[in-house]
């Protein structure tokens, strides 16, 4: 059978999302809880890969398995295997069709920053803690430039060797909340560092040190003085299907 699982994390102590060697990560600790559960070791396929230091809220991932363990209960048995800071929201059967990675047609992430911040402790290792304050109409106006179908290659690279890098983004906000502010983008798909790079640009727009007009000279190839901005101020949201 094909099982969906909607998975939160907290990802300070991760290396991200991909099993690799030597190093902590999403992937290994859900597999092993699942290995631990059913004595099965699943490929498991994620509707983002996300990076060291990034969260989820709605991470998606899909994997087949032949145990007949029910799946309403997989949530809870997995969660009594897993560190406190992975969750298994919900499991669900699928079709044999579905990919969490391949099935996906929009992806929502969003980015903290917390502004006017000569030092931060509370939440600081979910959002990007700012000495300035930033101008958010300028963003604002930054993000608008950032929708549509566009060559994002100046934000990131594909995550096929040879991959093209044209995205679709359908929706770029910035919101404000006293000091908090909030960068959240929808696309079809994103390329590595993509949304990282989104934030440090529409922060560099906000701190004046570039006009919004900029936007459009990263859209046409030049990638000239961008940052990436902490790996922990981002957070994956939700995965529509």
């Amino acid at each position: 059978m094909n099982v969906k699982f909607v998975l939160e994390y907290e990802g300070t102590g991760y290396h991200g999302w991909q099993a690799q060697a030597g190093a902590p990560t999403i992937e290994a600790a859900l597999r092993d809880a699942i290995q631990s559960l059913t004595g099965e070791l699943p490929v498991l396929t994620a509707a983002g890969r996300t990076d060291a230091g990034v969260h989820a809220l709605g991470q998606v991932v899909s994997f087949r398995t032949e145990s007949n363990f029910p799946v309403m209960q997989l949530p809870g048995a997995l969660n009594a295997r897993l560190p406190r800071d992975i969750a298994v929201r919900r499991a669900e059967l699928v079709d044999p069709g579905f990919s969490a990675r391949y099935s996906a047609r929009i992806r929502h992430y969003a980015y903290r920053i917390r502004q006017a911040l000569p030092r931060g402790a509370y939440e600081r290792q979910y959002a990007w803690g700012l000495h300035e304050r930033l101008d958010i109409s300028a963003m604002q106006a930054g993000a608008e430039r950032l929708e549509g179908t566009h060559d994002f290659a100046a934000f990131g690279r594909s995550p096929r060797p040879g991959g093209h890098t044209v995205r679709r983004v359908h929706e770029v906000s910035v919101n404000s909340i006293g000091d908090w502010v909030t960068i959240a983008v929808a696309a079809d798909a994103f390329l590595y560092g993509m949304v990282r790079r989104i934030a440090g640009a529409l922060v560099d727009v906000g701190l004046r040190k570039r006009t919004p007009e900029w936007i459009d000279d990263l859209l046409r190839g030049s990638a000239a003085a961008m940052r990436l901005a902490p790996a922990h101020g981002l957070v994956q949201v939700a995965v529509e299907y």
